[in-house]
């Protein structure tokens, strides 16, 4: 494997790169590409993948040396701590794989960013316009690492507990800051009653652990309480007076549409785009059918994707998106051969899908370039293929997409279901399932493990059989 495309595989996070350093004669090659990885969150959405932090750590192993990478790490996690959401996740939970491994450096890395942070968070209130502070999620997060990670997690909570607890006893720090995340995470791990136990005793002799146990309780309870919802409405009626006097956001009211099924009511917003003519009226319409098809011929929702104006044609190109019409596929036909918006043709095309496309959607999405910048592009047309591949009863599907969304995506939820109808239709090989055991993605590992469990089982069965 080339160090180009060594990397290229580590960005995607696909096993093969550990099966490379498995077999490689000389590591150190791919050292620099590592310590790129290391240095540099490569989740394309940590929020939905999480981190790409045991991955990475996986890749350290195989060199003698691991104190670079780590002193790396540590030093962007000094520069992250406190803004930076997702960048501060990623370098503080590989921290916390050294720490796991209970290497001196990275637990006392990992307490002195909680010191500095908890420091920090003690001079601070709540931000004009922000109900939460990041550095106070970017707390929480730690505070977990710190109970998995270093020795002793009942004594390290407990004092977790009252530093806390003194932070919500503060004036200044508004009711919406919480640790329920923790809360919850350390009773599901380490047992409900053990842990409701510990702070009961130690809120005996504690009014900040007492403040913060009943600060606990008091969310899980808000949690649990039924939630009232606002109905939606029941008639037509109804729908445009909510409408019309604006009672409700756009979004929410294309929720409504869409679960309500209403016909009717479709139907008239439909024909009050077609004839109005306000620009901002048209716009607030077309978002109506965000996620509902545009129940009437599609043409005046094509002349607006034409128009020029950079919101009118974003708001119909994506209600032509979910518009599953005859006129929608010659649509896309055209931007294909003006060479132009090839991922909005994607998408079209995808969701319009007939037989006869099958070559021209395969070279389009291959064009596609994959990168963090234009992550919007091609993860759209993506999904849609995906999409369209999931759907039963589709004849001539380019089936071909899936390795090749499997080599490029990355988003490693994407590949989770890339794998699993590559399963299904019987096109991952020995060395995929193989290499899905050491993908950055735990749900594909796990799904590996359980396929390959199974093959082993079938083999040993025969076997028997045979004797």
């Amino acid at each position: 494997m080339t160090k180009k495309a060594f990397k290229e595989a580590m960005k995607r996070g696909l096993g093969r790169c550990i099966l490379e350093l498995q077999k490689a004669e000389d590591p150190q090659r791919y050292r620099e590409a590592v310590l790129w990885g290391c240095t540099h969150n490569l989740s394309y959405d940590t929020q939905c993948e999480g981190t790409r932090a045991w991955y990475m750590r996986e890749l350290i192993r195989f060199f003698p040396d691991e104190e670079p990478f780590l002193e790396a790490v540590i030093r962007k996690l000094r520069k992250r701590r406190f803004r930076d959401r997702w960048e501060f996740c990623h370098y503080e939970e590989l921290v916390s794989c050294f720490a796991r491994g209970r290497n001196q450096r990275a637990m006392d890395a990992l307490l002195e960013t909680y010191r500095e942070l908890y420091c920090f968070l003690e001079r601070q209130t709540a931000r004009k316009g922000e109900a939460e502070l990041p550095e106070w999620e970017n707390l929480e997060t730690l505070c977990i690492d710190l109970v998995d990670s270093l020795p002793h997690p009942f004594a390290v909570y407990g004092r977790i507990a009252e530093d806390i607890g003194r932070l919500l006893q503060k004036s200044g720090h508004p009711s919406g800051w919480h640790f329920d995340w923790l809360f919850a995470h350390c009773e599901q791990r380490y047992g409900k009653e053990r842990i409701r136990n510990m702070l009961e005793k130690k809120a005996a002799g504690s009014s900040a652990a007492a403040c913060y146990l009943t600060g606990m309780q008091e969310r899980a309870w808000e949690t649990k309480s039924p939630k009232k919802r606002t109905a939606y409405p029941e008639t037509t009626e109804a729908l445009l007076r909510a409408f019309d006097w604006k009672e409700e956001s756009v979004i929410r009211m294309s929720v409504w549409l869409k679960r309500s099924g209403n016909a009717e009511a479709a139907r008239i917003f439909a024909e009050r785009y077609i004839n109005e003519t306000d620009r901002e009226k048209r716009i607030r319409l077309l978002e109506l059918f965000r996620i509902s098809p545009f129940p009437l011929p599609p043409e005046a929702v094509i002349k607006d994707a034409e128009s020029g104006d950079e919101r009118l044609c974003r708001a119909a190109m994506q209600t032509l998106y979910v518009t599953r019409h005859e006129t929608v596929r010659r649509y896309a036909r055209i931007l294909a051969e003006r060479g132009q918006n090839i991922s909005d043709a994607a998408v079209l095309l995808a969701e319009n899908y007939q037989p006869e496309d099958r070559e021209l959607l395969v070279r389009l999405v291959k064009k596609i370039p994959v990168t963090y910048e234009d992550a919007e592009n091609w993860h759209g047309v993506y999904s849609s293929v995906r999409r369209l591949l999931e759907r039963k009863g589709v004849r001539n599907a380019p089936t071909e997409l899936l390795f090749h969304m499997y080599e490029n995506t990355l988003c490693s939820c994407c590949r989770e279901y890339i794998v699993a109808e590559m399963g299904r239709r019987r096109q991952m090989t020995e060395q995929l399932w193989q290499e899905c055991l050491w993908d950055s993605s735990q749900e594909i590992r796990a799904r590996a493990g359980r396929r390959l469990a199974v093959r082993i089982r079938r083999s040993a069965g025969t076997e028997h059989r045979k004797r």
